[in-house]
């Protein structure tokens, strides 16, 4: 891996939370059964309703599928145009001093998100 804090524990996070430039954001999606008659394996849905319940302090509300997710193909997930992502970015406030932690629930690994963004 070319950058050792790409990945951090939650300890090294808590330690660094109100540093400047340090962006979190909540990434829960969940995987729900598709609609009755649907062709789709399943129907993505933003967990924003969860990020509302509690979430890490000074965090905000990514919603992979919704926002970071190609439009122009009928797959789910797929990584966007790099304008788009700029776009998305630049709404979150993003920028290239901007550390970015993207925390999905525990019991999922949000690597392709992170992958996304490196690019």
């Amino acid at each position: 891996m070319s950058d050792p804090d790409a990945l951090i524990s939650t300890d090294e996070l808590a330690a660094r939370l109100g540093q400047p430039g340090l962006r979190i954001y909540d990434c829960t999606t969940y995987l729900e059964p598709p609609d009755p008659g649907s062709d789709d394996p399943y129907k993505p849905v933003a967990g924003w309703k969860s990020f509302l319940a509690g979430h890490i302090p000074g965090a905000d509300f990514l919603d992979v599928h919704g926002e970071l997710s190609a439009t122009d193909t009928p797959l789910k997930f797929m990584m966007p145009s790099a304008e788009h992502l700029g776009r998305v970015f630049g709404r979150h406030g993003l920028d290239d001093g901007s550390r970015v932690v993207l925390s999905p629930p525990p019991s999922t690994s949000s690597c392709s998100t992170s992958w996304a963004s490196r690019t």
